[in-house]
């Protein structure tokens, strides 16, 4: 998407994407469309792959290049030359390189489990969606008719994917230097029906199962397939599994930062704050474009609400502002927003680059080679979205400590309690979790780009660690979920409490119901955290363990149970549609607005 649009819209078009995507069924593969929402609905949704006509014909007169060059007897790397450090060998037996290629790469560890050390399948290879994620970007890369392949070498990774074999890649191995050359060789393997690979078979949540790649092709109807000259190394050489990998982080990165804002609003709510921070003429003055773009949806979040603006500001001895953590909320989190942008242009730019070498121009006929398999770029990208994730978990963090903390919580009772705070301290247990999370964020935030060894007989000098960064930023996506759903738990108690304590006799309130006094964005989501995801206001009497469940396979709620159920709703993307039903809400502009926009 354009620089040039807001981040909020960014995130609006990229569902309305994914909506079409999943709806279709299909994604159109031409080198040149693919979004971050495409590759989510390939990865995640199962969507069909189409190779356009257009790409089809590109790719056929690529592939007669390499045979016409060939036959003139040029000399092409990695066709008739050797690999890397090596390329200064040479040989006629082109097909038989290309197979060495695979036998030379594949130095993964793929463990499928180890019961006396817990080991499970996913601790040492990569999960489906990431797999698939790479082979549809590997698909995209070799459509544009640069990498010298014959149509059934693309034609098998769209039957591959169509039919759903995922080949078992492991999750440690590359530099991504001369692109992710570990893991696209056990993608080849499959992609070949080699005996030497493995793939995941059978129907989602009922019959699947890991085959070998000769059987896997089989059970298809697929024929088994051999790699020609330059096609082996077409395959390995690119970066599509970091950017498949990184497209997938993105998607999740630009929904929590909706979601943190989200919860931001609801903050001042609880803590009876101000929307004044945000009125548009502080952002207009310092007109950054993250700043003004997270200005307007807070300020239109809190549109609404019965409990801000409070004239206790004024009284004496109390503060006449909100705290650093929601007054400066949008100049905090504007540049996150920008550099978020930044990120998912490069991320949109890599899925739509052939990245392998040497390339084809198929214009002029000529062979040129490079090096444009080098990740740099998406290592840029991930770490700005995993270093973002750190400063906005830093921000929660402390809004969801000066809700707990009575000094800090304009005067809800200490630890968000409903019951005696002399007997009942609730949330502390999160107040110290969160602790804990956002100290994790902060050391995944550490840059690891910075890491980078000489491999490869000092051929590979510098690389850029794509993967492995990329891989670092989805941990910080389920760390900082975590986060966010403990945060979001405490500010539903809070707004809950904060409302009880305006009635005549708060003790006689059993249970509060926040949701006619909550602003645009806060009552959305109050109400899908009470009445979907059923999470309560919370007292000691619901969290004792001794209530009656109706099965001991169920245990009784917890503070963490609740919070986890808040998590998966995170992770299973249903919080996320909430978020952006908010920001759909306040661009509509049909809400109270102080100034000019």
């Amino acid at each position: 998407m354009s620089q040039s649009h807001t981040f909020s819209e960014l995130v609006l078009a990229q569902r309305a994407r994914l909506a079409s995507s999943k709806g279709k069924g299909k994604v159109n593969v031409d080198s040149k469309t693919l979004t971050i929402a495409d590759v989510v609905a390939v990865a995640r949704h199962l969507s069909k792959v189409v190779v356009t006509d257009e790409a089809i014909q590109a790719i056929n007169e690529c592939s007669n290049i390499i045979k016409d060059q060939l036959a003139r007897g040029e000399v092409i790397y990695g066709v008739n030359t050797g690999f890397g450090g090596s390329a200064d060998q040479r040989s006629n037996a082109v097909n038989t390189l290309q197979q060495r290629l695979f036998t030379l790469l594949m130095a993964g560890i793929t463990s499928t489990g180890n019961t006396d050390l817990n080991v499970s399948v996913g601790t040492t290879t990569m999960p489906e969606s990431w797999v698939r994620a790479s082979m549809l970007v590997r698909l995209n890369s070799l459509a544009a008719g640069a990498s010298g392949v014959r149509i059934q070498i693309t034609n098998r990774l769209s039957d591959l994917l169509n039919h759903d074999i995922v080949p078992l890649v492991p999750i440690r191995g590359s530099i991504s230097a001369s692109g992710d050359l570990g893991p696209l060789s056990y993608i080849g393997g499959v992609v070949q029906g080699k005996k030497y690979a493995a793939a995941f078979v059978g129907t989602r949540g009922k019959d699947r199962t890991l085959v070998r790649a000769d059987v896997a092709l089989k059970r298809a109807k697929l024929p088994q397939l051999n790699v020609e000259a330059k096609e082996g190394l077409a395959i390995v050489n690119g970066t599509a599994v970091s950017a498949g990998v990184a497209a997938l982080a993105a998607y999740e990165c630009t929904n929590l930062a909706i979601l943190a804002q989200v919860l931001t609003a609801m903050t001042v709510e609880a803590l009876s704050g101000t929307d004044e921070s945000f009125d548009p003429f502080i952002a207009s003055i310092r007109p950054h474009p993250g700043q003004i773009d997270s200005a307007r949806i807070l300020f239109r979040f809190l549109s609404g609400s019965q409990i801000v603006n409070s004239d206790k500001y004024l009284a004496h001895g109390t503060l006449r502002q909100d705290r650093y953590s929601v007054r400066t909320a949008s100049q905090w989190i504007g540049p996150v927003l920008e550099d978020f942008q930044l990120a998912y242009t490069q991320i949109s730019t890599e899925l739509n680059s052939v990245t392998d070498n040497p390339l084809i121009d198929r214009k002029n006929g000529k062979i040129l080679h490079g090096g444009n398999f080098q990740a740099k770029a998406v290592t840029s990208a991930v770490e700005k979205l995993r270093q973002g994730l750190q400063s906005m978990g830093r921000m929660l963090f402390s809004q969801c400590t000066e809700l707990i903390n009575p000094a800090t919580n304009r005067g809800l009772p200490p630890n968000l309690v409903a019951d005696d705070p002399a007997t009942s301290f609730l949330f502390k247990g999160t107040d110290i979790m969160v602790a804990a999370l956002t100290s994790e964020l902060g050391f995944l935030a550490n840059p690891v780009g910075t890491h980078v060894q000489t491999a490869e007989m000092g051929n590979q000098g510098i690389n850029s660690l794509a993967l492995i960064s990329a891989r670092y930023t989805l941990k910080a996506v389920d760390t900082f979920s975590q986060l966010a759903a403990a945060h979001l738990v405490a500010v539903c108690q809070a707004v809950d409490l904060r409302v009880r304590s305006k009635a005549s006799d708060p003790t006689s309130v059993v249970q509060p119901n926040a949701s006619p006094s909550l602003g645009l964005a806060a009552k959305k989501v109050y109400d899908f955290v009470r009445g979907e995801l059923k999470v309560p206001f919370i007292t000691e009497a619901l969290v004792s363990g001794d209530a009656e469940t109706g099965s001991d396979k169920i245990v009784s709620p917890s503070v963490g149970h609740y919070t986890t159920i808040v998590y998966d709703a995170i992770r299973s993307g249903r919080l996320y549609d909430v978020a952006i039903d908010c920001v759909e809400a306040a661009q509509g502009g049909d809400v109270r607005i102080r100034s000019q926009l």
